[in-house]
């Protein structure tokens, strides 16, 4: 803090004594970019919490916070449309209406270029909440992460399941995909901005 930055990136938050830290550069007026390992972006301030900082000095610093996962995305050489039954695509949580209106999936077959896997490359899926005043007050309240969850999602905010969905819409990945990634408790990556 001495040099005066105006960004701090700290590579990950995994203690009391670097996430107090970062709240206390943000505090200050930096923007603070930093990591940690959460299931989504509303477990993120559940962590941080059980880390020991104080709710209070979490709505003064957090301005939005990102989780991020990455699916296979289906090869271009070989992919090819599939059936998939109404009641499966309405139980991943695809709209029922979409679904009656006709719901495009795709599968890769498997060719020499993705190595018969019927995946070639990944694509992001992304869970961006922004610390709107109603959050920062469910926050203050110690409302859980599936509060939190539900009230950003009120405010607007994509799941992580929801943008499955849309890169699934899109052709770019598979259903099996979207189930295997967000139904995962582990390995979710959250990264959050910290700034006054």
């Amino acid at each position: 803090l001495r040099q005066d930055p105006d960004i701090i990136m700290v590579g990950e938050i995994r203690d009391l004594e670097t996430a107090q830290i970062g709240v206390k550069a943000a505090l200050t007026g930096h923007l603070v970019l930093s990591t940690l390992h959460t299931n989504d972006a509303p477990s993120t301030v559940d962590r941080l919490i059980n880390m020991g900082l104080e709710p209070f000095l979490l709505t003064s610093s957090i301005n939005l916070i990102v989780a991020q996962r990455l699916v296979r995305k289906i090869c271009a050489g070989c992919k090819a449309p599939v059936e998939v039954s109404p009641d499966a695509l309405i139980n991943i949580g695809v709209d029922p209406a979409e679904v009656s209106m006709g719901f495009p999936t795709f599968k890769g077959k498997g060719c020499p270029a993705c190595n018969l896997t019927g995946y070639k490359g990944r694509v992001a899926l992304y869970e961006v909440m922004v610390m709107h005043e109603p959050l920062k007050e469910l926050i203050i309240r110690g409302a859980s992460a599936a509060d939190l969850k539900r009230e950003a999602v009120k405010l607007g905010m994509s799941t992580l399941r929801m943008s499955a969905i849309k890169k699934v819409r899109e052709g770019l990945t598979t259903i099996e995909e979207t189930v295997r990634v967000t139904d995962s408790d582990k390995g979710f990556g959250s990264v959050f901005s910290l700034s006054i």
